[in-house]
């Protein structure tokens, strides 16, 4: 391959003069252009080394884990998605049990935001590699506990959003003409003031991500060391078929 490399030739005249110090003045700069005939030969040694670990995670990346019934979307809903509940009823489904037997405590709810979800789920086989699109942060399941202040901190602003942030185990009503709420239930009780609420979110949005500043200054804190992406995975591990609905958790009011 031939190549012209352009080098900056220096033609520097030097001048002397008699005193304390040597001084120098650069009276002229030349460019010229070099040809030069090379060929650079492809050093395969480090693709050739690469190469079988690379064919591996792809395998493992590419295989099946699951069979999706159909396509799971972060678009087919105003206030929810199927994509947005699928993740949030598994990530209560892998959480709960663990949580309740570390903690002794029973998660009220769910909520992720509609931004954190990077992908849809196709229709048919479903692999690491869907999971790793959906998911592709390395963002920790932990639990906050909100007063009855922050509930309501948490229901204004997703009215406010407008947007289908994954929820689960909260049903809410809200009147479209005038953002009211007409019906507000978590973990299948009314809400009450006084009470407190484990929701269970990510590290991110405790920390304020997506201005959730709800989640900043919980009553505790519990982490779980659990990537929401890893719960994706074990979950699809585990399932034959993903099966999920549009339920109306979240919906205006007709």
């Amino acid at each position: 391959m031939k190549t012209h490399i352009s080098f900056i030739m220096l033609a520097v005249a030097l001048s002397f003069f008699s005193c304390k110090n040597e001084q120098f003045k650069v009276e002229k700069i030349k460019a010229i252009q070099v040809p030069i005939d090379s060929t650079i030969a492809m050093d395969t040694s480090i693709d050739d080394f690469v190469k079988p670990f690379r064919e591996n995670l792809n395998k493992q990346l590419d295989s099946t884990l699951c069979i999706s019934a159909f396509s799971f979307s972060k678009t087919d809903g105003a206030l929810e998605t199927s994509m947005g509940n699928l993740m949030a009823d598994i990530s209560l489904a892998e959480t709960k049990e663990f949580f309740k037997k570390k903690f002794g405590k029973e998660i009220d709810m769910v909520l992720f935001n509609h931004g954190g979800v990077r992908a849809s789920l196709p229709k048919g086989n479903i692999s690491a590699r869907n999971a790793f699109q959906v998911m592709p942060f390395e963002n920790e399941l932990v639990v906050t506990e909100l007063s009855y202040e922050k509930i309501l901190e948490l229901v204004l602003y997703f009215i406010k959003e407008k947007k289908a942030h994954p929820t689960a185990k909260m049903e809410l009503i809200v009147n479209k003409g005038t953002n009211a709420i007409e019906h507000l239930k978590i973990n299948n009780r009314e809400v009450v003031k006084g009470e407190t609420y484990l929701v269970l979110t990510t590290d991110y949005l405790q920390d304020g991500g997506d201005r959730m500043y709800f989640f900043t200054e919980p009553i505790q804190l519990y982490k779980t060391g659990y990537k929401l992406r890893n719960v994706l995975i074990d979950n699809f591990k585990k399932t034959d078929t993903l099966q999920g609905v549009l339920d109306n958790r979240v919906s205006y009011a007709k």
